[in-house]
């Protein structure tokens, strides 16, 4: 096990940094500036511990990690926080659903006409698109197979997924999140992570648990880690952390949950908050 980092090593109030990717330091173009790659290796270079936690697939989160210099044995949260694995392929965590659970998700979704896809590692199932998914997800995620009845190809053939994702319209889907919070209570994580996107997974496969397990595994104090985050499947993170931050404050529960809020991501929110982390501690 790694020995803990300190103040005196790093020069740093935080032994480790956990970010977000979508909306935090990617833009809404898959875009990120060249000051938040520039700050955040400044961070690398004084000893600080990274980290990606994202509700990305692995094989994404790992391209857009890569270019913010994670490499070789690096740890990813990905998934939402269900799994932990390095930049080389190695997994550290890995948490799945029942597939009954799985189908009992799809059915529920079913049942309101709304569009279910399942995330198994290295790929997503799903049944035929619906109008939403045309219009939000046309082109997104390679690797996509379509089955006629996906709660069927669980319960008789499917693998244990990783989470699910349930697409709707931005505007509807605040109709139906917390019927899904209520149903799935006690049993299962229903968080949105994207306006169209509510992921479902299990209760240990969050962000705060997964960074849980890293500071664990790094030996680090989790009131010396800060985190960066935009969106609802962030908040259970920046409570974990001794310092949350929230970049534009999506919602007011991210803002509560956050012990400071910093311009959104097209504003290099997050690049200005490091810069001045480096600056006061004389390595700017």
């Amino acid at each position: 096990m790694t020995t803990s980092h300190n103040v005196e090593k790093n020069g740093l109030p935080y032994d480790l940094g956990a970010f977000d990717l979508d909306g935090t330091v990617l833009r809404r173009d898959l875009k990120i500036s060249e000051r938040t790659i520039a700050a955040m290796r400044g961070l690398r270079e004084r000893g600080m511990r990274l980290v990606v936690a994202t509700g990305r697939r692995f094989e994404g989160a790992r391209e857009h990690a890569e270019r913010l210099g994670f490499c070789g044995s690096d740890p990813v949260i990905c998934y939402g926080g269900s799994m932990v694995r390095r930049m080389n392929g190695e997994t550290l965590l890995h948490r799945t659903l029942s597939r009954e659970a799985s189908a009992e998700i799809v059915e529920w979704a079913a049942e309101r006409g709304l569009h279910a896809r399942v995330f198994v590692d290295g790929r997503i199932v799903t049944s035929p698109d619906t109008t939403a998914t045309r219009e939000y997800l046309r082109g997104e995620e390679p690797d996509v197979s379509i089955v006629d009845s996906l709660a069927q190809w669980l319960r008789e053939d499917g693998e244990e997924p990783i989470k699910l994702v349930i697409v709707d319209h931005p505007r509807d889907v605040p109709h139906w999140l917390e019927e899904a919070r209520e149903a799935f209570r006690g049993r299962l994580f229903v968080t949105r992570s994207l306006p169209h996107y509510v992921e479902i997974g299990s209760l240990e496969g969050t962000k705060s648990t997964a960074l849980k397990f890293l500071c664990g595994h790094w030996d680090v104090d989790s009131a010396r880690a800060i985190a960066f985050g935009d969106a609802d499947n962030d908040v259970d993170m920046l409570r974990f952390v001794g310092h949350g931050v929230a970049v534009g404050g999506l919602t007011e529960e991210v803002r509560e949950a956050a012990d400071e809020v910093v311009s959104p991501v097209e504003e290099d929110g997050v690049a200005r908050y490091l810069e001045r982390l480096l600056e006061e501690a004389g390595g700017a």
